[in-house]
């Protein structure tokens, strides 16, 4: 009987060991879509904690994140237009590392324009350093090469060529700047970029299709994606470069066709633009910005943004629409009142400004601040390395730009193994006013330095002697 019921029970049996069979692969496809989901998880963690780290440079200085991330950004609400012929035009691309980018990824260069000038050098050397920080955050940024392009005497290197990529051009010689452009530099600007783009050896350098035209004030918060297209750059919304009819006569004297309305309220940096338009915009930027500077008219009514006026008006000449973004850059000074993560908002800190406040952190108006961090005192030298930080009151409390410019200075100058030290004043010791007898009463470092036969050094100078009287 068992032997009869063997056989039958082994058949009535075979659809559960099928059924136990498919449950374990089952089980098994599922255990291991778990620990694929577990890494990804894990691994995005990581990079989002990368990211929100990235601005630490060491246990005493430490400046917040500044990363861009597509869904965590106001930026993220940018009306820029994509051409269709634009998007989707590229193959996937692969980085040095392997990181596999987006087909619709558009890199471009960074132009840097700047004069071979002490001035600009250091500035120069501080906006490098956080480009490269930027870039590195990013294995897809579009911002893959840099340039700096120099306007120096008769295009010779200079001090800085071994330091950054860099093309020398001849800059404007100096009796005819003097003589005929009244010493105005920044129309080596123009200058410069005319003999880039007419020069195919130069020319070769720049093999992306989009340029971005940068300062040496110019300082990235985040990694800066490509705003522009192929018939639409990208540039900045300036407070001072608004439309006037006032400007008629002057822009028909030097673009017949044109009227005062037909202007944007934008300039020729920050500017993101594609290499075609920029070579067609180059030779009349230049053209009308050397024709202004020698109108009396122009030049009184454009003063210190008349080449950004040549520029403006050439683009309009040839039919060129900007996306105009007033959140590109942000240009703070004593007054604003910014919250620590006001960087946010912005890609780029122009720090055009002086940033001006009392010790106890109120601001000071046309003058020079007890505390002063304010580009214009290091025309000749270098600023110092350990810039002490705004007064920890006030509105300098209140304002965290200021903090976060001094300590992105402290940051790039920290880095540099070679960075010069010269016998100038960091960020206090500006004031010109004599300290009155009160003040110094109520200040024990006052007291302190004033110490009869003390004697102090100060940055690299040796020797100070303190009097009561300041």
């Amino acid at each position: 009987m068992r032997g009869l019921k063997g056989p039958k029970a082994a058949r009535n049996n075979k659809p559960r060991y099928i059924f136990r069979l498919i449950l374990i692969i089952a089980a098994s496809v599922t255990v291991a879509w778990l620990v694929t989901a577990i890494n990804h998880i894990t691994k995005t963690h990581h990079e989002q904690q990368r990211t929100q780290n990235s601005f630490g440079i060491s246990d005493t200085t430490r400046i917040e994140s500044a990363y861009y991330e597509d869904g965590g950004s106001s930026l993220a609400k940018i009306p820029v237009k994509f051409e269709d012929e634009v998007l989707g035009a590229e193959k996937e691309t692969s980085t040095s590392e392997g990181v596999k980018c987006s087909p619709n990824r558009r890199p471009y260069h960074v132009l840097l324009t700047a004069q071979s000038t002490t001035y600009q050098d250091w500035q120069a050397r501080i906006m490098y350093h956080h480009f490269k920080k930027q870039q590195k955050l990013n294995p897809c940024t579009e911002m893959v090469n840099f340039t700096r392009l120099v306007s120096s005497k008769d295009g010779l290197p200079d001090a800085l060529a071994d330091e950054m990529p860099s093309i020398f051009t001849k800059s404007i010689e100096e009796r005819d700047l003097v003589a005929k452009y009244g010493s105005f530099g920044v129309l080596n600007r123009p200058t410069s970029v005319v003999e880039l783009v007419n020069t195919p050896e130069m020319m070769a350098r720049i093999p992306e299709d989009y340029v971005f035209i940068a300062e040496t004030d110019h300082l990235l918060f985040k990694d800066l994606p490509n705003l522009a297209t192929e018939s639409m750059p990208a540039g900045y919304k300036f407070g001072y470069m608004m439309k006037n009819p006032g400007f008629e006569n002057i822009i028909r004297r030097h673009w017949p066709e044109g009227h005062w309305n037909m202007t944007e309220q934008t300039g020729p940096s920050p500017l993101l633009i594609h290499k075609k338009q920029l070579m067609a915009v180059a030779q009349p930027w230049l053209d009308i910005s050397l024709a202004l500077k020698q109108d009396p008219e122009a030049d009184r009514a454009f003063g210190w943004v008349l080449e950004m006026w040549g520029y403006v008006i050439a683009a309009a000449s040839l039919g060129i629409k900007h996306t105009v973004l007033p959140n590109f850059q942000i240009e703070p000074a004593n007054l604003n009142r910014l919250a620590p993560d006001f960087w946010k908002d912005y890609y780029i800190y122009h720090y055009t400004y002086g940033v001006e406040y009392t010790m106890q952190g109120a601001p000071m108006m046309n003058t020079i601040g007890e505390w002063s961090l304010d580009k214009r005192h290091y025309g000749s030298s270098y600023p110092p390395k350990h810039l002490q930080l705004p007064p920890d009151g006030g509105v300098a409390k209140q304002n965290a730009a200021a903090t976060w410019l001094c300590k992105a200075f402290n940051e790039a100058t920290a880095a540099s193994d070679n960075w010069p030290e010269h016998p100038t004043l960091g960020t206090v010791g500006w004031r010109r006013e004599a300290i009155t007898r009160p003040q110094r009463a109520a200040s024990p470092i006052a007291l302190m330095v004033s110490t009869p036969g003390a004697k102090w050094k100060w940055a690299a100078m040796r020797g100070f002697v303190f009097r009561e009287d300041g």
